[in-house]
């Protein structure tokens, strides 16, 4: 499995004090063992593909456009290195909040769109799997007419933040539904860990992200040839290195 990851993912930018450079950087200490690929940013076409360009325009005013973009070329390179093994995109900013042309939540591009974007070419079904603990609104808009790419959000009942009550069992059977429930040819995650237990979402322990990223292997050995990659959305704890080792290690 290759870990997608830059240095330039530990610089600072104008967000919430909590999506901090230490949440990459001491991931990327704590799975040094995995082979790492350095990404380019993405190119101005491919955000294109998702985004007006309006939002692009706002996001450039913002002084974030360079950030933005590694992001979205980090998930790029982590689906296209899916073809062939799977991949792990250690990035920030996050992603998914993101719409065609607004965003918020810490999120500027919709790093996952634009990867998912980037490989249709080459692969027609796509199942997309938010276990974030917030919802995926972003990803959800931008995919609504496409009925090849079905997005999936893990607990979370509708955009307005109702949660289904649920513990670890319950959470982790909605994964296995998902994954039972669709036909695709490769899957992607969103790779939130705020519903982790001493996160802001308070279920999950560390062995259940472990157990989640087993459900997604070895579904996608048994439907999709192994085509998967997983993107850091988001998570906050300082224990998100070993959420993330944990699902890392099941998901390899």
């Amino acid at each position: 499995m290759i870990v997608v990851y830059s240095r330039g993912f530990e610089k600072r930018y104008p967000t919430n004090p909590v999506e901090n450079p230490d949440r990459v950087r001491l991931t990327a200490q704590e799975l040094s063992g995995y082979e790492f690929f350095e990404p380019a940013p993405a190119s101005q076409e491919e955000i294109a593909s998702v985004h007006t360009s309006g939002h692009i325009e706002r996001v450039r005013m913002r002084g974030l456009y360079g950030a933005a973009a590694l992001a979205a070329g980090g998930a790029v390179a982590a689906a296209r290195i899916a073809l062939r093994e799977p991949a792990f995109g250690l990035i920030r900013p996050p992603g998914h909040h993101a719409s065609s042309d607004h965003s918020w939540g810490m999120c500027f591009f919709n790093n996952i769109a634009v990867a998912v974007k980037a490989i249709r070419p080459h692969v027609r079904r796509v199942l997309i799997l938010d276990i974030d603990l917030h919802f995926g609104d972003g990803t959800v808009s931008i995919f609504r007419w496409d009925p090849d790419v079905s997005v999936v959000n893990i607990g979370a009942i509708d955009i307005n933040f109702d949660y289904i009550n649920l513990d670890s069992i319950g959470y982790i059977e909605q994964v296995k539904n998902a994954l039972e429930f669709h036909e695709y040819d490769i899957i992607g995650v969103s790779a939130g860990f705020d519903t982790y237990r001493l996160d802001w979402g308070g279920m999950l322990d560390i062995d259940d992200y472990r157990k989640i990223g087993s459900l997604i292997r070895d579904a996608s050995e048994e439907r999709c040839g192994g085509r998967r990659f997983a993107v850091l959305e988001g998570g906050y704890h300082q224990d998100l290195r070993y959420c993330i080792r944990s699902f890392v290690s099941g998901f390899e």
